[in-house]
């Protein structure tokens, strides 16, 4: 992983640690257990954005502009339901607090978006 990637998943990691931290003081153990899922949830997307970004460097230098907008598209779909599934397995399955999930996770998307912007 090279640079720029690796700070952006780290920042997104501290950020997730920090949302259990705050969680566990103000709310408890199972509000931290809840925020530390809805980070890494966002932590997880972001690896499969930097993989595809990767991924997609290597092997698609020489396809046509509809070729990449498919890829594209098809990279966005594949984030999004992954996205959805761990969501929907956190506060269905393991029936954590919806609230903390869900901010630590938007908190963990907007750490995604601060780092890439910059980084310029």
């Amino acid at each position: 992983m090279d640079f720029p990637a690796y700070r952006v998943v780290s920042s997104q990691l501290v950020m997730a640690l920090v949302a259990a931290a705050l969680a566990y003081l103000l709310f408890g153990p199972a509000a931290a257990k809840a925020a530390l899922y809805g980070g890494f949830v966002a932590l997880a997307n972001g690896l499969f954005l930097v993989w595809r970004l990767h991924r997609g460097e290597r092997a698609q230098q020489n396809l046509a502009a509809h070729q990449h907008l498919r890829s594209f598209y098809r990279s966005s779909l594949e984030r999004f339901l992954v996205v959805a599934l761990l969501l929907a397995g956190g506060l269905g399955a393991l029936k954590l607090m919806p609230l903390a999930v869900l901010v630590s996770f938007v908190l963990g998307q907007l750490t995604l978006i601060v780092s890439v912007s910059m980084r310029g």
